[in-house]
């Protein structure tokens, strides 16, 4: 008997991650969140489980001037001392960068910190929204190179609970939402930035606080990393409808963006599962390319991928230039689109 010709898996077949909690337990764990949703116990699980600031944090603020964790000691971080902490300096930026440090006070009455990196030949400034495992101090480096890069002023800024303001508050759901619309605040309001030169950049649980100001504001673009699609669909991602109880819900909000949106997500990330990243991008109402990075997992694509990360930064920043010139403007704009082409294979 001949056997039959072999056929090409489809990219959703060949980088479908395996659902690990399926029937009974992916139920069971459901089923309990729910229940201490009715409890009243919700924000203490997800400070349990999702928030986890950086003790002790990665920098400390002296004279308004940001002093931070020599890189060198980042790898250790599980393990730095109060000798270590001793070792902070002052930043040291390049040459021509300038850095600003404030104190944002919220709606819901905590200060957190926001830094503000400016480059002289900027024309968009980033509203950055950071991972739920690191703070201000640490994430200053890779903002850093993005200023350098791609030459644009980026403002990035602490949740409640992190960093300076650890001592604000707790982080919770509700705090993440008041510290974004603070930091947007901040960036139109005082340091002057147009709206329309501002673009969200979330990485991680930092997707959330981006959509949330994607539908609140019309800004220019958004860039989502390896983003959650919501809090359920990290541990359960087969997962079609969101329950009640369900957190984050990125998939629903991000249809509501009011600009053009840019997805990067790795194939094999374990920790936000690729499908979470696949359902944001089709959820969008307009968007550019996205970037399926192969091979990639949650933490990597900006060091091991970093040259081909920039490029496509820099195209997408253009894109969403292009688009504003077109006058597209998501749902409650002009219908112009984004032609969708074939995902590149290769790699710089």
């Amino acid at each position: 008997m001949a056997s039959k010709p072999h056929q090409a898996k489809s990219f959703e077949e060949e980088h479908a991650e395996p659902d690990e909690l399926k029937g009974c337990l992916g139920c069971c764990v459901m089923c309990c969140f729910g229940c201490l949703t009715c409890c009243g116990c919700r924000n203490v699980v997800c400070r349990k489980i999702i928030f986890f600031p950086p003790n002790p944090p990665f920098y400390k603020i002296a004279d308004e001037k940001l002093l931070r964790i020599p890189p060198d000691l980042l790898p250790h971080s599980e393990v730095l001392t109060e000798q270590d902490t001793k070792l902070m300096s002052q930043a040291k930026l390049a040459r021509d960068l300038d850095v600003r440090v404030v104190r944002l006070k919220t709606s819901r009455g905590s200060e957190v910190c926001g830094c503000y990196i400016t480059h002289p030949k900027a024309t968009d400034t980033i509203l950055y929204s950071h991972g739920n495992a690191t703070d201000v101090g640490m994430q200053s480096y890779a903002v850093e190179t993005m200023v350098i890069n791609c030459r644009v002023n980026v403002f990035f800024y602490d949740y409640t609970g992190y960093g300076w303001s650890a001592q604000q508050g707790q982080p919770s759901p509700a705090h993440v939402e008041s510290d974004c619309e603070a930091a947007y605040e901040y960036l139109v309001e005082t340091a002057n930035v147009p709206p329309e030169k501002i673009i969200l950049y979330g990485q991680s649980l930092g997707s959330v606080p981006s959509c949330i100001l994607a539908q609140n504001h019309k800004v220019k673009g958004m860039v989502i990393h390896s983003g959650l699609a919501s809090a359920i669909r990290v541990i359960k991602p087969s997962i079609k409808k969101s329950p009640w109880f369900d957190l984050f819900r990125n998939c629903e909000t991000i249809k509501k963006a009011r600009c053009p949106v840019f997805v990067i997500h790795g194939t094999v990330d374990i920790a936000v599962p690729f499908s979470n990243g696949r359902l944001l991008y089709d959820n969008a109402p307009m968007k550019i390319d996205p970037w399926w990075v192969s091979g990639a997992n949650h933490n990597n694509i900006e060091m091991d991928f970093h040259r081909e990360y920039y490029v496509r930064l820099i195209k997408a920043f253009e894109q969403f230039t292009d688009i504003q010139k077109k006058g597209g403007s998501g749902p409650n704009g002009a219908e112009y689109k984004v032609p969708v082409t074939k995902q590149p294979k290769t790699s710089l």
